[in-house]
Formats: C-alpha cells, structure tokens, sequence
C-alpha cells in the first residue's frame, strides 16, 4: 500500500529537475501522474516511461501554463485521460531566473509573472474547481524559492514572483475552507537538477553539487537534490500532511537560517 493509492496528481514543469523527481516520487506511492511541460521530446516521453514502470498509469501533457488557455487546455487534457485531479503540483519555471535589476524589461517581468506567479494562481483555482466538484477534496503544492526570504543581487523579479506564492497559498487556505483542500509552498534551497545518467535512469536524482561548495556555509554542509523537494511534496500531498494549510516549508539546508544565499 503506498500513500497515494488511486490519486491522481498533476506536475506542471516536470521534463526533468525537480518536477521529474516530485512525478516519480508520487508515483512510487501509488499516484497515477501527469507530466507537464512546454517541450515534449524524449526527455518528457522518458519520464511518462519510468512513470508507468513503478506500475501506475502515466501521462503527457505538452503546454504552456502561463496563460489562463494553456492552463484550461492542459488540464482539460489531464482529465480526459485520468478522470479526475486529486493533486496539483505547480513547479514551472524557465531557465533564465536572474537578472540586472537595470537589464529586466517589460517583456522579462511579464514573462516572469505570467508563468511563476499568474500561472500558479489560475492553475490551482482550476484545479480547486475541479476537487470541490469531485467532492472529495484534494492538494495543491506550490513552489517558491529561498529568494522569497532574503534578497540577493539579480534575482529581484525571480524573488518578488515566489514570495508572492507564500501569500497566495495562504488566502486559498482562507477561501477553500471547508472543502478539504489544502494549499502549501515549498521552497528549495539550491537544489542539483542535473539528470541520472543515461544507464541509469531509473532513479530520482542525478549527480549532487560539488560539497565543497557548501562544508563551510551551510549547516547541512552540502546542496540538495530533487528527492528532497519530492519528499516535502509527499508529506503535504499526503495524509502525513493534511493538518498543513496556507503554509511554506523552507527546505534548504539551513541556508535561510545562516542568512548565507547561494546563486
């Protein structure tokens, strides 16, 4: 018996990184899971494969969610093919996050609030939507970021769009009462999203960062990997968590707790 036998989760942003491992993490524990993102290449294909190895039913489903359409059409997808949404996970992002506070034009700040910002939102009220009219409730998990906390040069659109999740998941907490939802932040620290190797990819988590980069600055004294996001996930999206609403949890090493950020 896993802890999420028959759920049906959906991971936004999950090719690879720390959405590949929060998709085969539930996944192990009896969820049938959805892989969304934007590229749909071998990448993505290989995650739905190592999905359905676990013995659950896997999905793509290719999208841009930072538009309202793109969201509806990539959950409109989902529940075509699995009936129903028990868990949204919102995780996407794209590559460039940081950036000159005097290079970050109008075309970057929409860009960056379009998808980690209003993206997150009309994808859990959608997906909120559904769970009320399922009637037997359901999660959604939102990931913010240790820039939410404390500021660090080049990275002010990136940390205003993620602390902007730590107060949205809290006003859901309010306006879902009664409902049996639940809506939580998790924010990484510096988390490795190199993959496996490819004769080894059945696994979570590709190679850590060098540890040396952190022995002397974090408490941890080494960086995280995507099964230690995956897991946070599990708890809030389980019944280990249901008693956790409108909260973020910090996993990070102890990097907020030094106040020591790391690019």
């Amino acid at each position: 018996m896993g802890l999420l036998d028959g759920k049906k989760a959906l991971i936004t942003g999950a090719r690879k990184g720390i959405g590949r491992g929060i998709a085969l993490t539930l996944a192990n524990e009896g969820a049938d899971v959805g892989v969304n993102d934007i590229v749909d290449d071998e990448t993505s294909q290989r995650a739905v494969e190592l999905i359905e190895k676990r013995g659950v039913k896997g999905s793509f489903h290719a999208g841009d969610v930072s538009t309202v359409a793109g969201i509806n059409a990539v959950i409109d997808s989902f529940l075509e093919e699995h009936g129903q949404i028990d868990i949204l996970v919102n995780n996407a992002i794209f590559p460039d996050q940081s950036r000159p506070l005097f290079d970050t034009d109008e075309a970057y700040w929409d860009r960056m609030m379009d998808l980690s910002l209003k993206g997150y939102f009309f994808g859990s009220q959608r997906a909120a939507k559904e769970m009320i009219s399922q009637g037997s409730g359901g999660s959604i998990v939102c990931l913010s970021s240790v820039h939410s906390y404390v500021a660090i040069e080049e990275w002010t659109a990136y940390g205003t769009a993620k602390a902007g999740l730590k107060r949205m998941v809290k006003g859901f907490a309010i306006d879902l009462k009664g409902h049996n939802i639940n809506a939580n932040c998790i924010a990484p620290g510096a988390i490795s999203n190199v993959l496996p190797s490819e004769d080894d990819d059945d696994v979570i988590d590709g190679a850590p960062h060098d540890p040396s980069r952190f022995t002397d600055r974090l408490p941890a004294a080494k960086g995280g990997l995507p099964s230690d996001i995956a897991n946070a996930v599990l708890y809030l999206t389980s019944e280990l968590g249901q008693y956790v609403n409108g909260e973020t949890i910090l996993v990070d090493g102890g990097m907020i707790a030094t106040k020591v950020m790391d690019n």
